[in-house]
């Protein structure tokens, strides 16, 4: 495994650089790993695409009230993922997808850190995190966590006070 020694930032997602992300996906990433499912067949295609950017201007671009905060991740000036923070009942829902060839080098462990800082500058007092069991990865990421699971589910909870 190399590990990532550029600097990681998370960037506010705009309408300006919304295009930037959709590439990144559809060149690193299956649409199952970074959106809501859509019917048709496997992998990327125009109506896929489409509903990608559709998703994020209906969520993190509202011009009011939007549902989540989304940021693009960038490693040494290149877009490689996604972070989000999503307001709900127990805290800030946290999630990440990075690309595949981005994967294991320790973008997600600064974005996590990054994350955890955004969170609280947002006055949240926990972040909240859902993954698979079998999400390796993820659940390594949430070790300091307080964790439950439920069949497949993990749901881990980081207090920030």
């Amino acid at each position: 495994m190399h590990r990532n020694t550029e600097p990681v930032r998370l960037e506010p997602l705009t309408e300006d650089n919304l295009a930037m992300l959709l590439e990144v996906a559809v060149g690193d990433a299956d649409p199952l790993e970074v959106m809501p499912p859509v019917a048709g067949a496997p992998g990327w295609n125009a109506r896929r695409e489409q509903a990608f950017l559709e998703f994020h201007r209906g969520r993190a671009l509202l011009a009011e009230a939007p549902v989540e905060y989304t940021y693009l991740i960038a490693v040494g000036g290149r877009v490689v993922g996604a972070a989000r923070l999503q307001p709900g009942a127990e805290g800030l829902e946290a999630g990440v997808w990075i690309g595949r060839s981005e994967r294991g080098r320790g973008v997600g462990r600064a974005v996590a850190e990054q994350l955890r800082t955004a969170a609280a500058e947002l006055g949240a007092r926990r972040i909240v995190a859902v993954t698979t069991v079998g999400n390796s990865a993820a659940r390594t990421l949430l070790g300091a966590a307080t964790s439950t699971v439920s069949g497949d589910t993990v749901t881990a909870t980081l207090a920030l006070d």
